[in-house]
């Protein structure tokens, strides 16, 4: 009889929609992809704040559940989630980008970025290319979602990195390519379980005629080709891994020139 009932209820469907919920004043990005975590921003966009769904609250045993009224506390956040942390990410000139975040499930590590203004007129020096903004600091933060414990971050100074809904950040299992549009360059990082950022792979992969798109809007780009740029990463992370898989001197994959793959890639995707 015990286990009958456990299968009856194994399935649960919510009946009820409330309104007017009582919610913190701030700004909600997303649900984990495992639904463990409700990611949130302070309204100045210099806090995380991160949430734990209690899921059910409140339930009706009765045959005609419409004509009971729910009770008040229904209608405030806290009664279907519970506030892990609050932790201050940016500084006073940084904000937080509140489009970017990237998730690893299988350690429950969050990415999160931040970065001071851009600057449309930054001249191009050191190799920068002609035409893309700069933006003096971009600092990628790796998170333990648990505790909200910093494990590591990575700094980007006088770069331009598109942050906008992840586009020129990719994370395929335990590495991460992080292109830079200003200087043409691509770096893979392998995230550790340890939680650390290790270096793999950094250098320009592009020649003049090949610029790295990734969607920015300038003289140089198709934008009809825009949305294949994500295509293009995915390609380039996938390469890599299966290369670094089947490798077994290890200080080749350090030295290895991905310049030839993602200029192939590139053009295949462009002719």
């Amino acid at each position: 009889m015990v286990h009958c009932a456990r299968r009856f209820y194994e399935n649960l469907v919510p009946s009820c929609t409330i309104y007017d919920v009582e919610c913190p004043d701030h700004s909600f990005r997303k649900f984990t992809d495992d639904g463990q975590y409700l990611i949130s921003f302070s309204r100045n966009n210099q806090d995380l704040i991160v949430y734990r769904p209690t899921w059910l609250s409140f339930s009706c045993k009765e045959e005609d559940c419409d004509s009971y009224d729910l009770p008040l506390k229904a209608k405030r956040f806290e009664s279907f989630f519970t506030q892990l942390y609050c932790v201050s990410l940016a500084s006073s000139n940084e904000f937080i980008c509140k489009d970017f975040f990237l998730y690893m499930e299988s350690n429950q590590f969050g990415l999160f970025a931040t970065s001071t203004a851009q600057i449309h007129d930054a001249p191009a020096t050191g190799g920068a290319v002609q035409g893309i903004p700069s933006i003096e600091k971009i600092t990628f933060h790796l998170l333990r979602l648990e505790d909200g414990f910093r494990l590591d971050e990575r700094v980007f100074h006088n770069d331009f990195v598109n942050l906008t809904h992840s586009m020129g950040v990719f994370l395929y299992d335990d590495l991460l390519a992080i292109v830079s549009l200003r200087y043409q360059t691509i770096h893979i990082l392998q995230i550790r379980d340890s939680g650390n950022l290790v270096d793999r792979v950094a250098g320009p992969h592009q020649l003049p005629r090949n610029h790295v798109e990734n969607g920015l809007d300038h003289n140089q780009i198709n934008m009809n080709n825009s949305f294949l740029s994500g295509i293009k990463q995915r390609l380039l992370s996938f390469i890599f891994r299966s290369i670094s898989n089947e490798e077994t001197d290890k200080t080749l994959v350090g030295s290895l020139n991905l310049r030839c793959l993602f200029i192939s890639v590139h053009d295949s995707f462009s002719s």
